[in-house]
């Protein structure tokens, strides 16, 4: 390879958007198989307040930081506890989705948003809820999917079609 050449290219960052947003969110299953569905407070910062959420939340930079070879599900893990007290095993991801959010404060964000399905121990284990949430409810797939997820654009609902 010339010189000139290899000095040029190894200069370059690959660098395409400036802000990024990761938003994960779990289809949470118990042992024969009711789902799991939480209520998001309507006095807290965030969209859709007072409407129906599956767990889960945004990756930061800081999730990548501690070198693990699995950051997404440590990461949709840690949620899940946060939000619910449930521990999580058998975490896979069952949807992907990619877009362009228009944002008043950054501009345009590239989004990458990713449904999980996860398994919890016990049939309806008690659910502990954060602050972020004021109700839970154990459901079968149907009334998942009938569920009012507030406007998500249809997010929530193509994660349980594919749990």
């Amino acid at each position: 390879m010339d010189e000139k050449m290899k000095d040029t290219t190894e200069k370059k960052e690959w660098v395409d958007w400036v802000s990024a947003k990761i938003l994960q969110k779990a289809v949470v299953v118990d042992e024969v198989g009711n789902m799991l569905t939480i209520k998001r407070a309507v006095d807290r910062p965030g969209a859709r307040p007072g409407k129906w959420d599956l767990p889960g939340g945004s990756l930061s930079p800081e999730d990548f930081s501690q070198n693990q070879q699995n950051p997404n599900e440590l990461a949709i893990g840690r949620e899940i506890m946060e939000e619910t007290k449930l521990e999580a095993t058998e975490i896979k991801v069952v949807h992907a989705e990619s877009g362009v959010k228009k944002t008043k404060s950054s501009g345009d964000v590239l989004f990458l948003a990713l449904g999980y399905k996860c398994i919890v121990k016990g049939i309806k284990p008690p659910v502990i809820l954060s602050e972020e949430h004021t109700e839970f409810s154990w459901v079968n797939k149907q009334e998942l999917q009938n569920t009012d997820f507030g406007e998500d654009g249809g997010f929530h609902k193509r994660i349980v079609d594919a749990s």
